[in-house]
């Protein structure tokens, strides 16, 4: 007779096995990642309007990113809405929002925009954007339009060290203050100068941003705005990015450091891990019973002879 015993410890083998190989393949998350959002969350008091600091109309709280396999899906909380301020400051009396800049080149932003190497989106219909209609936009390359908004500031050197004079902590989301990614010898280029339209954008309403698990209040990020839009995933390049946002004024900035991970094509669907290793052990098994049965066969026909 075959040996039952053998068929079980070969079972629990594979299960254990099974079990192990599934607890590796698990992505780590990271501590910005919360219900499949990644989250970059800002200093609270680093804004600036007039000579008040922290807790303004232009205060930004944070940014977050959201990937499925045909949609990016972006969110702000902030307290400057949609449709910009009022401003005595601005050369046209209003201070609109600026564009999210994406940055896939792994350079600084300053090199990747003199050569055309930027991502941008344009969200905000009453802005200073160097292009004409919302949407996303390819092959892009980034200006200031920090001045003619406002800022008396001279750069963002200058800017950080006016928050602190104030006794406020200024950061730049994922990225702090003084980091080298952005030139502090001048505003931060918040806006696209020019670029290639590749698709839309749809504008999503705080239902739709809650359906898809989004809760800045998690991290006690609670401006009085939150905006989310969504474009198709085929219209980013896959990787590493660095994206950021300010107002056209700059009177505050965050980054949100992130990736775009490779959506394989419909045709080329590959199993789950799990699924392959769930076939081999089925395989195994089955090996298994149909040697123990041919062993067994034997055995009979030997005492028959």
């Amino acid at each position: 007779m075959g040996h039952p015993k053998n068929g079980t410890l070969l079972l629990a083998s594979v299960i254990a096995t099974l079990c192990s190989l599934s607890a590796i393949s698990k992505p780590a998350e990271a501590a910005s990642l919360y219900k499949g959002w990644n989250y970059a969350i800002d200093s609270f008091n680093d804004s600036i309007t007039g000579n008040n600091v922290g807790g303004t109309k232009y205060e930004i709280y944070g940014l977050a990113l959201k990937q499925t396999e045909d949609k990016v899906f972006i969110a702000i909380n902030a307290n400057l809405p949609l449709g910009g301020t009022q401003s005595n400051y601005a050369d046209d009396g209003h201070v609109g929002w600026g564009d999210l800049i994406f940055n896939f080149s792994g350079k600084n932003l300053s090199t990747a925009s003199a050569n055309s190497n930027l991502f941008g989106i344009r969200f905000a219909s009453k802005n200073d954007s160097g292009v004409a209609a919302t949407g996303v936009y390819s092959q892009v390359k980034a200006k200031t339009v920090a001045k003619a908004n406002g800022i008396a500031l001279d750069s963002l050197g200058e800017y950080n060290e006016w928050v602190k004079s104030n006794g406020k902590k200024p950061s730049i989301g994922d990225l702090g203050a003084n980091d080298p990614y952005f030139n502090q010898a001048t505003h931060v280029q918040n806006v696209i100068a020019s670029g290639k339209k590749v698709g839309d954008i749809n504008l999503l309403s705080a239902a739709n941003l809650s359906s898809l698990g989004l809760d800045f209040g998690h991290f006690d990020a609670n401006g009085s705005q939150t905006i989310g839009l969504s474009a198709d995933r085929s219209l980013f390049p896959d990787g590493n990015f660095i994206l950021h946002l300010a107002p056209d004024c700059d009177n505050d900035i965050i980054a949100l450091k992130g990736k775009l991970d490779i959506v394989p094509p419909e045709s080329a669907t590959v199993p789950e891990p799990s699924a392959v290793l769930g076939l081999t052990a089925m395989g195994l098994l089955f090996g298994s019973s149909q040697l123990g049965r041919n062993k067994q066969q034997k055995a009979l026909n030997s005492s028959a002879s």
